[in-house]
């Protein structure tokens, strides 16, 4: 079974922690459990039970397994903030070529990097050029 690194956010203002980094083996299972619709999950997400939404998911193919700890840790220690988590995630997956889930609509439209990514929108894909995703992970979007 793949794994899947993901990135999920909220837009409670009056709470901290509005991004969260995981993985699962069961990304519905565990969304629902970040949203208090299933038992189980993090403490840390339980005070915006019913807010969090996808906004990247990182396919890992089983030979990938073992660099799961490694490649959240990655992640997480490597950014901050929303839009920083979100080019941190795409330049993972690049460099590792791993497959790159988002949700076709943008639940955070004042971001400039998911308005960037969305208008490249075709067919229920992203269709970026090379320049694309060099202007993506190295401006300051």
């Amino acid at each position: 079974m793949p794994l899947y690194l993901y990135l999920i956010c909220h837009n409670r203002t009056e709470i901290k922690t509005h991004t969260y980094i995981g993985c699962t083996e069961n990304f519905l299972k565990r969304l629902n459990q970040h949203n208090g619709l299933e038992p189980g999950g993090p403490r840390i997400t339980k005070r915006a039970a019913g807010a969090w939404n996808p906004v990247l998911i990182l396919k890992l193919s089983d030979e990938r397994k073992f660099n799961s700890k490694d490649l959240k840790k990655e992640w997480k220690s490597s950014s901050r903030g929303l839009s920083s988590r979100i080019r941190k995630g795409l330049e993972l997956a690049v460099k590792y070529k791993l497959k790159i889930i988002m949700p076709n609509e943008n639940k955070y439209p004042n971001l400039e990097i998911l308005n960037y990514i969305h208008a490249r929108w075709k067919d229920d894909k992203v269709d970026m050029t090379d320049k694309d995703w060099d202007h993506i992970l190295t401006s300051e979007l």
